[in-house]
């Protein structure tokens, strides 16, 4: 497979947006290419309209999912919930392959993609490579993100085997100390070797799948290494290089190139979310939440495990939600509360807690 120009992906993606919104990356634009069908194309057609008319009881249904395999992570991550030991009163787990089963058969014909993570290290769960053989048989995209520490020898052949779709390396450095300033219990030697491992698994398999992402947050601590980590993810066969802003909140952290940079607290910027309408997001003791952000289950808007995805879709939390992001803050009622009021308020993350 040869290397994604960051210039060509990008241009391909911007033109997407125009069309299937500003949140779409990459993945998604394959995942909408490669595993379509007349059903889905009418599902999102008349998502897309019922969030353009405002609708709050609606018809369509999600073709995105968020599926937290696990709420477990190996890493110390400052600005990660999880790394920093909250529990979210959520009990740390595994999810099973018939618990995602039952959250996915309601929506498995109209899904595009699942992306197998959220607020855990997906390669920690022994069942992942049965959930992407079983999303594959289904005709969904899959896509995974990992920092890299993988916890057997054989992880990376039995995830590349699945026949996963897309791999994001989530490496943000090029050398052990800036590697470390943020992947505290890291190592960028062991994350090097778990990429380089993928890289061979695929080669061995002969089919170019996955796709290989190495994601680099940007920092102040590793600005100065982007190009040299580019060029290395190239040298190795890396399909894509993918610098992103850091989404933090210290400004003692965030990068001085301003390429990279992201202004927070904007709320205009999360005024065209679609993600009560477009996507599903699940945790892995069966939370519904309202977006990938959520972490607390006090926010949760309902719980698959507990009662069917019918009667939660379109119940007085993704109500309430869709009239706050069609409506405004005025327009839209006070209760239920949802994490969506404060989002569309102050325009930060609401995962945002003070590094301690």
């Amino acid at each position: 497979m040869k290397p994604v120009g960051t210039v060509a992906a990008q241009a391909a993606v911007r033109a997407a947006r125009l069309i299937l919104g500003q949140r779409l990356s990459l993945p998604h634009l394959l995942a909408f290419i490669h595993y379509n069908s007349p059903l889905k194309t009418a599902n999102l057609s008349r998502v897309l309209l019922e969030k353009k008319l405002g609708r709050t009881v609606i018809r369509g249904k999600p073709f995105i999912l968020f599926l937290e395999v696990n709420n477990i992570c190996n890493l110390h991550c400052p600005f990660c919930l999880t790394g920093k030991g909250k529990t979210a009163d959520r009990q740390k787990r595994n999810m099973t392959l018939e618990e995602m089963r039952r959250s996915i058969e309601a929506v498995a014909d109209y899904l595009y993609m699942i992306q197998l993570y959220n607020w855990g290290e997906p390669l920690l769960n022994p069942n992942l490579p049965a959930f992407i053989r079983y999303a594959h048989r289904a005709r969904i995209f899959t896509m995974v993100s990992s920092n890299m520490h993988f916890p057997r020898p054989d992880t990376a052949a039995s995830v590349v085997g699945s026949g996963l779709d897309y791999f994001i390396a989530a490496i943000d450095g090029f050398s052990p100390a800036s590697y470390a300033a943020y992947r505290r219990g890291g190592s960028f030697e062991r994350a090097i070797a778990g990429l380089e491992a993928v890289l061979a698994a695929r080669k061995k398999t002969g089919s170019g799948r996955p796709l290989i992402e190495w994601q680099y947050v940007v920092f102040r601590h590793n600005q100065d290494e982007v190009e040299a980590a580019e060029a290395f993810a190239r040298k190795i066969g890396v399909d894509y290089f993918h610098p992103i802003p850091g989404y933090i909140e210290d400004p003692e952290w965030i990068t001085t190139r301003p390429e990279f940079r992201v202004e927070l607290g904007r709320p205009e910027s999360v005024a065209d979310c679609a993600r009560p309408w477009t996507h599903l997001n699940i945790r892995a003791d069966g939370g519904v939440a309202a977006c990938c952000y959520e972490f607390y289950r006090k926010d949760d808007f309902g719980n698959i495990f507990e009662e069917p995805f019918e009667r939660i879709w379109n119940n007085a939390h993704f109500q309430t939600a869709r009239r706050l992001l069609s409506q405004g803050l005025a327009g839209a009622p006070a209760v239920p509360r949802t994490i969506c009021h404060g989002c569309l308020a102050s325009g930060i993350r609401p995962s945002f807690e003070k590094m301690s």
